[in-house]
Formats: C-alpha cells, sequence, structure tokens
C-alpha cells in the first residue's frame, strides 16, 4: 500500500512539474519561467462603473417596464396574494406632493412636455390616487461581480390609472398619468 501511495505521489510531482511553461535559450543560465495565464477583461472604461458598494458592471442602461401594482381581477387569487403587501398609495403621495412642491417635475407620458402644477391637479381630478394600478420604470441595471449583488437605479417612474369601460365596468387597461425624474 506504502508504495502505491509513493508512486502516485511522484506522478502527481512529475504531473504538476510538466505543466509549467519554461522558455529555453542557448544561455546555459536560463531559468524556468511560469507564465500565468488571465482571461481577457472588459476595458473599466467601457462597462464598469464606481458605485457606493464598489465596481460593478451594467447589464441595462435602461430597461423600461411595468409592474402591475393592484389588483384589477376580482377573482384572481393569485394576483391577490401577489400584490398583498404592496403600498403604492404613500409612493403616490410623496410623488404628488413632491410635484405640487415643486421639488419634481411632471411631464406628459406621451408629449413628454412638462406639465404644470395645474394641469397635474386637474388629472388627479379625472383619476384618483387609489386608481394607481401600474407603474412603468426606467432603470439602469448594475451587478457586483465580487459580491455578487444586483443593484437597481430608478431613473424614472410613471403612474398608469386603472381604465374601466363605463357602461360594463370591465376593465380595458391603464392610462398613463405622468412621468417624474428622479435623478
Amino acid at each position: 500500500m506504502k508504495k502505491h501511495l509513493l508512486f502516485l505521489s511522484i506522478c502527481g510531482l512529475f504531473a504538476a512539474s510538466s505543466c509549467t511553461n519554461t522558455n529555453n535559450t542557448n544561455d546555459a543560465n536560463s531559468q524556468q519561467q511560469t507564465t500565468e495565464v488571465t482571461p481577457p477583461t472588459i476595458k473599466d472604461t467601457e462597462l464598469y462603473y464606481n458605485l457606493d458598494s464598489g465596481l460593478v458592471f451594467k447589464v441595462a442602461e435602461p430597461i423600461i417596464y411595468e409592474v402591475v401594482v393592484k389588483n384589477h381581477k376580482a377573482d384572481d387569487d393569485w394576483e391577490e396574494e401577489r400584490l398583498d403587501k404592496t403600498y403604492i398609495r404613500p409612493l403616490a403621495n410623496a410623488i404628488f406632493q413632491a410635484v405640487y412642491k415643486g421639488r419634481l417635475k411632471a411631464y406628459d407620458y406621451f408629449s413628454e412636455a412638462e406639465m404644470s402644477i395645474d394641469e397635474v391637479k386637474d388629472l388627479e381630478k379625472k383619476f384618483n390616487r387609489d386608481n394607481i394600478g401600474n407603474i412603468m420604470f426606467e432603470e439602469n441595471w448594475y451587478f457586483d461581480e465580487t459580491l455578487l449583488k444586483f443593484y437597481k437605479k430608478i431613473n424614472a417612474l410613471t403612474f398608469g390609472y386603472e381604465l374601466y369601460d363605463p357602461d360594463t365596468k370591465e376593465f380595458q387597461g391603464f392610462k398613463a398619468a405622468f412621468k417624474v425624474n428622479l435623478q
């Protein structure tokens, strides 16, 4: 048994020593050199950014998507469970207050024209904050490969009001209220 272990150890050492690169020259004093192989890297200036957490790379700039935040289907138990702990009213209050106080500017979703505070107030008379059923986010996404953490920076959001058919009361979709830039 000891002979087998000794034989395996010698074979392992031989295999390990044969894996190193050597640089042979005609010089009698040449020494064995080991070459490190490093994978190609993406230039820092192209995709890497220094956020508070450290160096991260960009995944999306921007990505735009909608999130349903209110169940408009009375018989959809999964939607009800999924949205059970979603509290949009405080967010809507904060955004509307920031617009009314001039801390945020509201923009028409379709024309991208800046809306006056009076225009936002008129919109709110038509659509109650409780009828906000979705939010469209415009975000940048980053990933920290070292910490294995994902970061999202929300650049803008647009509230969407639920629309119902006036005769049948059936849900028809969402209407964009206004967009705010959060940068």
